[in-house]
């Protein structure tokens, strides 16, 4: 792994690919821990699926402001703010269970894909400053780098989703909901030292330079940030009501616990490693647009499957396939963003497009949640799937008359040539 990433990622991207391993590895345990620990709670299906949308809502809230600003601003000083807060959120976790402060950790950070404020002050730095440690050549190696590392780090967590039962087990004295409060005082420990590895990490003064005097509003940007938050905003529905309360799906369907799913999510997240191979080589054959239309197309027939699926494990390796499909698809959502938008626009590219996702990702669970309740098992999966559909449709048609009108204009004009992101 080690190798891989030094020949995809210039030196000064390390420290940003090491801090989104460490931050992540939280998020893995909760994708499976949470739904089912506030279950357990007493909390009842749709009051969860509402936790997600309070995060999801409060990241489309300030996700497409934090975009603007840190590209006013600085980048690093957002990307660190982001990092840390979620660290609140494990400590409200660990010592209530009363709703009104679950809330509050749900907006501030560490609930869900979303992950609330937290969120959205880091995603469009992080992002941003990711993209200008690479040339067009490299932008996509490093970006399927960084979703390894992020599918490690999801792996890592899922794994230890079991914690809570051991714990159970060796200090019976303490009870099965007591037992949860220990791995998170942990996952906020390994937030702190993803937030400290960022520190000497420095914005680049000339983008920061032609980011201000732009103006607020990005100009020459405009139709690809706009192609993207449409194709996201699908994606982000169908993440939303069909796969954050999976965990609790599985539950309800096949009575399995933490303990059985943790492994399955991280075998998901393991394979995903295999997208550094693989994504070279689509690139090369399918080209980008197109490998987003199979890969989300191919991850919705998955989740379709599952409504289907007599038993556990079959399921289960669908949504194994499903998980490594769909990580297969974000680093080119990333690096054909970045390539169609100018250095100083994108920043607020990524928070536009993460505010439409935010939006529709909250809106997912709160709908996902109402329906499990009810009983209705099927149709959040089949809704899912028809929204990645229409998310690959999106990206693979939209972006690649996007990138097609930006060749034909550098090839065609002297301004273009020396100029080729005004193309965009």
């Amino acid at each position: 792994m080690i190798p891989l990433i030094r020949s995809y990622a210039p030196r000064g991207t390390r420290l940003l690919l090491l801090s989104s391993f460490l931050a992540t590895v939280p998020l893995g345990y909760l994708i499976v821990v949470l739904p089912l620990y506030l279950a357990r709670a007493g909390i009842e299906p749709a009051v969860i699926g509402g936790f997600y949308t309070a995060s999801g809502a409060m990241a489309a809230l300030l996700v497409a402001f934090s975009g603007v600003f840190a590209d006013r601003w600085g980048r690093r000083r957002f990307l660190l703010a982001g990092t840390f807060l979620p660290i609140v959120s494990f400590f409200i976790f660990a010592n209530t269970t009363d709703v009104p402060w679950l809330v509050a950790a749900s907006f501030l950070g560490g609930v869900g894909l979303a992950n609330g404020a937290a969120g959205a002050l880091s995603i469009s730095s992080f992002d941003a400053l990711l993209a200008d440690n690479t040339t067009e050549q490299t932008r996509t190696k490093v970006f399927a780098a960084s979703q390894a590392v992020w599918s490690l780090g999801l792996a890592v967590g899922s794994l230890c989703a079991g914690a809570p039962e051991l714990i159970h087990r060796l200090a019976p004295q303490i009870s099965a909901l007591g037992a949860y409060q220990p791995p998170y005082y942990v996952m906020a420990a390994i937030t702190l030292v993803a937030g400290l590895v960022l520190i000497p990490i420095q914005d680049d003064p000339e983008v920061h330079k032609a980011r201000v005097a732009a103006g607020w509003f990005p100009k020459r940007s405009r139709r690809a940030i706009l192609t993207y938050s449409i194709a996201i905003g699908f994606l982000g529905f169908g993440l939303g009501v069909a796969v954050q309360l999976l965990p609790l799906w599985y539950q309800l369907r096949f009575g399995v616990t933490e303990a059985d799913l943790g492994p399955w999510f991280a075998a998901g997240q393991i394979a995903s490693l295999g997208t550094v191979v693989a994504i070279p080589y689509l690139e090369r054959r399918l080209g980008g647009p197109y490998t987003v239309l199979f890969a989300l197309s191919s991850a919705a027939a998955c989740l379709a499957l599952i409504v289907v699926a007599p038993v556990f494990w079959i399921a289960a390796l669908l949504h194994l396939v499903r998980s490594f499909l769909t990580n297969l698809s974000w680093p080119f959502h990333q690096s054909l963003l970045m390539t169609a938008t100018v250095p100083e626009e994108r920043g607020t590219a990524v928070g536009t497009g993460f505010a439409v996702w935010g939006t529709t990702n909250a809106l997912g669970p709160l709908a996902g949640g109402a329906l499990i309740g009810a009983g209705v098992f099927a149709l959040p999966l089949l809704v899912g799937a028809a929204m990645y559909v229409c998310g690959g449709l999106v990206f693979g048609l939209g972006f690649q008359r996007l990138l097609a009108r930006r060749a034909t204009l550098t090839a065609g004009t002297p301004l273009a040539a020396a100029h080729p992101d005004a193309a965009t």
